[in-house]
């Protein structure tokens, strides 16, 4: 039995270094909305990333500093709840300070930050970065990760950048997350998905064939949509942001606008595994349970890593309606999802 012993622990490791994750990102513009982390429901995550840090060259930085005290209460209740906390640096309008920043200054600053507020791991997300950059926030990540650091990557989830892989080390970096979201914009002269989840399962494939290992890959999925005024729907033309926030609505304002509301007519885009809601005043794109649900069977038949929702405030309280309880009960079955009723 003793010579078993070690191979019944390895397995053990293994399973629990396999478990299907579901990310939440928790960026730090959520206190606008009125979302608290106490808002966050941490026995259906396995990670909350905290958004974003700007890295100088001698310390991490709150991009708002008045979020401060959000982040503080973000790490405590997801320690009490056993959920990792990982810190996200950088991100879009960062991308001249994530190329200009040493390896050795950003571990030294990187180092400094956990040691005073005790997270566990480090996102380097490179926004909008070009193919040719991409090799550097590789060497970056693996710098870090070198100096005994946990450290994940998060870029665009574009077929193109895939090719700018190479031969890059990627056996020290725990996560690869790629973004698939904003495919819309109203400088497009035709509506498209927000997110076009047949597109994002080639991409994926795209990336596992440039050698990015299958369980460190990660879609990161928006839980929002995007409206479009006077468009009558996919391949329609549109005369400019419709409703919402400069023309961007939370996933759950969304529901609310179909419940308050008969005049939209829903439907599931099937060449592109997404919604579609048109009324006689605008086009919402967005993901709903059908698309989210495609990706999560995806990302479990394939063996990929997880899911990562962008962001947690965007998401219906309901069971019944929540994007993240359609992840979870895909990736993670064994939880328990129903709503709790309050005493």
């Amino acid at each position: 039995m003793k010579k078993f012993l070690p191979f019944f622990v390895l397995l053990c490791a293994v399973a629990l270094f396999a478990q299907d994750r579901v990310v939440a990102y928790f960026p730090h513009w959520a206190q606008y909305s009125q979302f608290k982390p106490s808002d966050v429901r941490y026995n259906f995550v396995t990670e909350v990333r905290y958004g974003y840090l700007t890295p100088s060259d001698s310390e991490l930085l709150f991009t708002d500093e008045s979020d401060k005290n959000n982040f503080l209460e973000l790490v405590k209740l997801a320690k009490a709840a056993k959920v990792k906390v990982t810190v996200a640096v950088g991100g879009m309008g960062l991308e001249e300070a994530m190329k200009g920043i040493s390896s050795g200054n950003l571990t030294q600053a990187a180092k400094k930050f956990q040691s005073e507020y005790g997270i566990d791991a480090f996102e380097l997300d490179g926004g909008l970065i070009a193919a040719e950059d991409l090799p550097k926030l590789l060497q970056l990540a693996i710098d870090v990760a070198n100096a005994g650091l946990s450290v994940s990557i998060a870029v665009p989830g574009v077929e193109s950048l895939a090719g700018a892989i190479g031969s890059a080390d990627l056996s020290k970096i725990e996560n690869f997350s790629l973004w698939f979201t904003d495919d819309a914009s109203a400088n497009d002269s035709q509506v498209k998905p927000n997110s076009n989840t047949v597109n994002n399962i080639k991409v994926l494939a795209a990336f596992a064939s440039a050698g990015v290992p299958k369980n460190k890959l990660m879609p990161i999925l928006p839980f929002y949509g995007k409206t479009f005024y006077k468009a009558k729907g996919l391949g329609s033309s549109h005369e400019g942001v419709g409703s919402g926030n400069e023309g961007s609505l939370p996933y759950k304002d969304i529901l609310d606008k179909f419940r308050d509301t008969v005049s939209y007519k829903v439907s599931f885009d099937e060449s592109s595994k997404s919604e579609v809601a048109v009324s006689e005043s605008e086009t919402i794109v967005f993901n709903g349970i059908p698309s989210v649900k495609t990706m999560a069977e995806t990302v479990k038949e394939n063996g990929y890593g997880g899911i990562a929702a962008f962001d947690i405030s965007g998401d219906h309280r309901e069971p019944i309606v929540s994007l993240l309880v359609t992840v979870g009960q895909v990736l993670r079955p064994e939880v328990d999802y129903k709503t709790k009723r309050r005493r």
